[in-house]
């Protein structure tokens, strides 16, 4: 890619604000994308920074902190694919920036050159909220016949079920019954028909199942407390 066509600079100072992991995580991914010669990493990599700028997570972490979690765990697990890690840098632009990309996503083709096969992923991934039962069925049906996305969206609650203690009880049900319902179903799926992948899906259903099974059994004590302090007071 030509200097000329770099819409987006690769800057390197950070906010004072930023934390050190998240420094960390930025500069190990650009590190592993030039010595993997991985051009359309770089690109998403500078292009998340920007698209999520000013955004936070709940527990107030700058968001970019999670993409960059969700290709670094990735990578730590053996994927080295192009495609694959720059989707992951960019898996959330079109659910979370779309004041930034008033052309749903074809801004990213067209003005920063990220390939279609990157984009497509990333619209595979973009979920709609307030999905009942058939239609999420639908929809991760859909991202078990990408196994890239699949890889993608497994590290994504991978992360996000490292961090569910911001969550009201109800959406927290709702989430473990999702990951227990969907996500772990879909692991082994993609662990059997993508051979390729084998090792990553295993170690991503692994480290799910063991998240999601430590907050149902907390659920489930807690539910019992309640119950139990309810009798008390009858």
């Amino acid at each position: 890619m030509e200097k000329d066509n770099m819409s987006i600079p690769f800057k390197e100072e950070f906010d004072k604000n930023d934390t050190e992991k998240y420094i960390k995580s930025y500069m190990f991914i650009k590190g592993y994308a030039v010595a993997k010669k991985l051009p359309q990493t770089l690109v998403a990599l500078s292009l998340a920074r920007r698209l999520h700028e000013g955004q936070h997570r709940k527990d107030g972490a700058p968001y970019i902190s999670h993409p960059l979690k969700v290709c670094s765990t990735l990578i730590n697990y053996g994927i080295d694919d192009d495609v694959t890690l720059a989707a992951a840098l960019l898996h959330d632009v079109l659910e979370d920036c779309g004041d930034k990309l008033p052309l749903e996503g074809a801004e990213l083709e067209v003005k920063y050159r990220i390939s279609g096969e990157v984009v497509d992923i990333i619209r595979v991934l973009t979920k709609e909220s307030g999905l009942d039962d058939h239609e999420l069925s639908v929809y991760f049906k859909r991202i078990a016949e990408n196994p890239k996305a699949a890889l993608i969206k497994l590290s994504d609650r991978l992360h996000n079920s490292s961090t569910l203690y911001n969550l009201s009880y109800e959406k927290l049900k709702k989430y473990l019954r999702e990951t227990d319902m969907f996500l772990i179903p879909m692991a082994s799926y993609c662990k059997r028909y993508y051979p390729e992948y084998t090792n990553a899906f295993n170690i991503l259903k692994s480290n799910i199942y063991s998240l999601n099974h430590s907050m149902t059994i907390m659920m489930e004590r807690f539910e019992e407390m309640l119950a139990a302090r309810e009798e008390c007071v009858q």
